[in-house]
């Protein structure tokens, strides 16, 4: 498995940042939120030799020491006694963060597994480095009442386009159920649940600008399931290692399924 590197803990560190008071956390604030976020196992969880903390630890303190947001310019380090002090978020920093606010936001509001999360922050990085833009697929956009006021139409646009055309994929005999427990909302609500399902993003799905739209929708329908609300929820119960669908079905009592 591997390690988790200071550059996937840039953006998540910015935010947390952002929204402290005055813009600024100290190392000890910000190891703590970070290991919520990351939730390191393996190695990464290894206590150090001859130390209380974690390799983990190590990481995040190496932030400062290796002047890593100062490379970019993106915070600053300000000491006030003897190994102590905080970051403080520069404009630079504030204004990359707002750049990708809303890949931050797919990433951590949807329960992805931890080495999900370290590829996808490692995907920011390198787009960072090769200037290219990337592109969310969203699927909380399509399911919470007023979230697309709150991202761009565009990330609303493609994310419904996905939820439309995974609903087709996963569409037969003219009816749409849960891949877990087998619910049919129209079977149950008549016409009036016809069509209603959550599609659960087992990965994040990313496009870059300069990709066509139809080849990554093609490449995610693997990465993506119709369930219904109360399994969606249940896959997550777990926000550190979200179920995947052998799991949740091996779980549901077979006095309920509404699978044959």
């Amino acid at each position: 498995m591997a390690r988790i590197t200071e550059e996937q803990l840039v953006l998540p560190s910015l935010m947390l940042m952002d929204n402290s008071q005055n813009r600024q956390i100290t190392t000890t604030i910000l190891r703590e939120k970070l290991t919520a976020i990351f939730k390191p196992i393996g190695e990464d969880a290894e206590i150090l030799s001859g130390r209380n903390d974690t390799k983990f630890d190590q990481i995040v303190r190496n932030l400062n020491a290796h002047k890593t947001f100062e490379r970019f310019g993106y915070a600053t380090y300000v000491t006030t006694g003897h190994n102590q002090g905080y970051y403080e978020i520069t404009e630079n920093g504030r204004n990359y963060l707002k750049e990708n606010m809303p890949i931050v936001n797919y990433l951590l509001n949807n329960d992805f597994a931890s080495d999900d999360l370290k590829k996808s922050f490692d995907i920011v990085f390198e787009d960072k480095v090769r200037s290219k833009n990337i592109l969310i697929f969203d699927e909380n956009t399509t399911i919470n009442e007023g979230a697309s006021k709150i991202i761009t139409s565009k990330t609303y646009e493609r994310s419904s386009q996905l939820r439309n055309i995974a609903i087709e994929h996963y569409t037969k005999n003219g009816r749409i159920k849960c891949e877990a427990c087998c619910f049919d909302f129209e079977e149950f609500y008549g016409d009036f649940g016809k069509g209603f399902i959550e599609i659960h993003h087992q990965k994040p799905v990313f496009m870059f600008e300069e990709t066509e739209l139809e080849q990554t929708i093609g490449r995610a329908l693997s990465n993506v399931l119709p369930v219904c609300p109360n399994c969606h929820r249940m896959i997550h119960k777990k926000r550190d290692v979200p179920l995947i669908l052998s799991e949740i079905k091996s779980k549901i009592s077979s006095k309920y399924t509404y699978c044959d």
